[in-house]
């Protein structure tokens, strides 16, 4: 399980649940720059869809490894973010778009926490955005509909199983605990026969007060709210494929760990980011 190669004929799915609440206009450091909650995830995540992209570069152009889909939530409603038809858009059509760049200190963690910096030039496929309520419930109704029918295709088959990031700040306002978690236990359940669907709650917050919690072993590492055990219980238990990947990333804990962090730094975000998307090391 969790073993597919990708290859052009056989890709795997990403899909990012972005949340563009209000709240998301709350400040943070990134770095050693302040700014908007709303700011940092668009950084991280065009930083990560640059990644695909790249990973997709060969000797004779782009070959489409990957279908990548971008939801974003706030006020009533959940929208696309990428793409003018269909929900998944691939590699080649996204490396064509126009959109503006940013030049960027881009923040990692090495294993040993220590936090560096580098300059990196950013698409901003996706824009900041900060307004109104958190449908949460309406994201991931529209994402488990579009990873039915990517499923459900002969061709996705035998891929690696599709990936779901799930970047937030609050809690819904369009469903509670029961129905949230319904959802994510269905996306959860579709998959290939390679393995299931992973969904990745990743919380972030504007204050360094509280601990920063990522790939938790066990309940008994969670602060004990209803918000942080809706968040354990929505997330995937990631595979033992994965368990190398997150010890280096975190220490004191013993699989199975759970897709989930809180209280996420910008520097945790991306290194979380990373390892949810392994499965880009199993390109062919």
């Amino acid at each position: 399980m969790y073993s597919a190669r990708i290859t052009r004929h056989s890709p795997t799915a990403f899909v990012l649940l972005i949340d563009h609440s209000g709240s998301m206009e709350e400040k943070m450091m990134y770095g050693n720059v302040l700014t908007t909650k709303a700011e940092v995830v668009a950084i991280v995540t065009n930083l990560l869809i640059g990644e695909l992209i790249n990973r997709c570069r060969k000797d004779d152009g782009i070959v489409d490894y990957f279908d990548i889909a971008a939801i974003g939530y706030s006020g009533e409603e959940a929208r696309l973010l990428l793409g003018k038809s269909g929900y998944f858009i691939k590699p080649s059509a996204l490396v064509l778009s126009d959109c503006r760049r940013r030049l960027l200190t881009q923040e990692r963690v090495h294993p040993d926490g220590e936090v560096y910096q580098s300059p990196v030039e950013v698409k901003y496929w996706i824009e900041p955005k900060a307004e109104g309520n958190t449908p949460m419930r309406s994201a991931l109704d529209m994402a488990l509909n579009m990873l039915g029918r990517w499923c459900r295709r002969p061709e996705n088959e035998l891929s690696y199983p599709p990936t779901v990031f799930n970047i937030t700040d609050g809690e819904a306002t369009d469903g509670d605990y029961d129905i949230l978690c319904q959802l994510a236990s269905d996306i959860k359940g579709l998959g290939t026969q390679d393995g299931k669907t992973l969904l990745i709650n990743i919380n972030i917050s504007s204050t360094s007060s509280n601990k920063s919690l990522v790939f938790p072993g066990s309940r008994d590492e969670l602060p004990g709210c209803r918000y942080t055990n809706l968040l354990y219980d929505m997330s995937s238990e990631m595979p033992a494929e994965y368990n190398d990947s997150i010890l280096d990333l975190k220490r004191g804990s013993s699989p199975p760990y759970r897709g989930m962090s809180l209280n996420t730094s910008a520097g945790r975000l991306i290194s979380m980011m990373n390892i949810g998307s392994r499965s880009i090391n199993k390109l062919l």
